[in-house]
């Protein structure tokens, strides 16, 4: 579904990302990995066109293919939609939802102006009816603070609602930057629960996470970042039992 090939950004001069290249096919958790400043949340961003790509190419597929590896690995048809070519916005209304880190839910909306806010692109009443129901099956605290100001909820809570109005725009994929920060552990089980069940719906998802050992749990597959570069790629068991790994992020 979705192809990043050699892409580099860049803030001023500082080189964030060298040449990265990955693909995440549909209906899979693929993770990212790695310490602070590896590039993690810089790659989601260049992918929802909050960042530019100054060089390289990211494209999302029209015709996606669900299980087993992509059928040309890092190669994009004509048919595909050159996102690194587009503004944020646009990228979002093609289905690129993005969950950021820090959760940036808006503080003085209500939770249901948050989640609202979440379908602004969306003209299909009833369709935004039937998500909104679905958000509040997977988070049923939200339905019971529909009318509190996002700012008042707890960390938890905020993290919910956070991904909730990701939900709302029915991407086609989905980016998750750090959902467990600052959670207590039980939350922690909770939310990767909860990505578990989106998943299981048909949700194809990119999940960048400190948490490692947790991410390449419920992940099919997984990169390691390490300033910039990918330097080590596979399924995600493969890397939960890989020393390298395990010295270097799962603190084993």
């Amino acid at each position: 579904m979705l192809i990043l090939d050699s892409v580099h950004t860049y803030y001023g001069h500082i080189h964030a990302l060298k040449g990265i290249s990955l693909t995440v096919n549909q209906g899979e958790i693929v993770t990212l990995i790695g310490s602070n400043g590896a590039g993690k949340t810089t790659t989601l961003n260049t992918i929802s066109g909050v960042l530019p790509a100054r060089a390289g190419a990211i494209y999302l597929q029209e015709n996606a293919r669900s299980g087993g590896p992509p059928a040309h690995p890092g190669r994009a048809n004509d048919s595909d939609i050159r996102l690194d070519q587009l503004p944020a916005h646009q990228v979002a209304r093609l289905g690129v939802s993005q969950s950021p880190e820090g959760r940036k839910i808006f503080a003085r909306l209500s939770v249901q102006e948050n989640l609202a806010m979440g379908a602004f692109a969306r003209a299909d009443a009833d369709g935004i009816s039937q998500d909104l129901e679905r958000v509040f099956q997977l988070f049923p605290r939200l339905q019971e603070r529909l009318s509190q100001p996002g700012g008042t909820l707890s960390g938890g809570e905020q993290q919910m609602l956070a991904i909730g109005r990701a939900l709302m725009s029915r991407p086609r994929i989905l980016l998750l930057d750090e959902p467990s920060m600052g959670l207590a552990p039980i939350l922690v089980q909770q939310i990767f629960q909860i990505i578990r069940e989106i998943n299981a719906q048909g949700m194809t998802i990119l999940l960048v996470e400190q948490n490692a050992q947790a991410a390449l749990h419920i992940a099919n597959r997984g990169y390691v970042l390490e300033t910039g570069n990918i330097v080590l790629s596979g399924d995600a068991q493969d890397l939960l039992a890989d020393p390298q790994v395990a010295e270097a992020y799962l603190g084993i």
